[in-house]
């Protein structure tokens, strides 16, 4: 089993990973800026108060841990830099930790497979998410330039819907997936890809 650090543990999809690495026997250490609103009691979880966009609040968080998976996400659809600040800040307090896995999204990139119905869609929704996803593809250039072994998992539209079990895949976000991704598969997913090397320095489009 490993030890896991979840930044931005009680979100939507934090907590879900959180839960998901406690019952598949994981340590996890849960930061947020508030934890005890996760309202989890575990042998196995550790609570951690910080605010990654405050200079120095991870500084020696993170260190012991196998991986860092990071749930951080914008609200609304304004300018933000909580993907790419956010991202500088935990890739800055890793050291000696390698292994980072971030949220990102599939409605970066239009795959070459996708239909025309897909494709008019997805220029559409690039339009209204310019901001957020503008923040996302500087995180993941900025991911680049580190030599960490970092993912992007970049699912599609998110909802609460029970697991599937089945996700759909495309490891260099190369091919259309689902329209549609459960929290509950995402976090299976991203849980199961800790240490899977074919997933290391590459985004990987995901959906139920």
């Amino acid at each position: 089993m490993a030890s896991i650090a979840v930044v931005a543990a009680t979100g939507r999809t934090g907590r879900i990973i959180v839960e998901q690495a406690l019952a598949a026997g994981h340590a996890v250490t849960a930061i947020a800026r508030r934890p005890q609103a996760l309202g989890l009691d575990h042998p196995r979880l550790t609570p951690h108060a910080a605010d990654v966009l405050r200079p120095g609040s991870l500084e020696g968080v993170l260190t012991g841990h196998d991986a860092v998976i990071s749930a951080l996400g914008a609200t609304g659809r304004g300018p933000t830099t909580v993907y790419s600040a956010g991202t500088a800040a935990i890739v800055s307090a890793m050291a000696p930790v390698r292994r980072l896995i971030v949220l990102s999204s599939a409605g970066l990139a239009v795959p070459a497979d996708a239909a025309a119905g897909a494709r008019l869609f997805g220029r559409v929704l690039h339009r209204v998410m310019r901001h957020p996803y503008a923040d996302m593809a500087r995180m993941e250039r900025l991911l680049a330039a580190t030599d960490l072994y970092w993912t992007a998992v970049r699912p599609t539209g998110l909802n609460d819907g029970p697991a599937g079990g089945h996700p759909r895949v495309s490891i260099g976000a190369a091919r259309t997936v689902g329209p549609r991704t459960s929290r509950a598969d995402l976090a299976a997913y991203i849980l199961g890809r800790i240490d899977d090397p074919a997933t290391y320095r590459v985004p990987v489009a995901v959906s139920s």
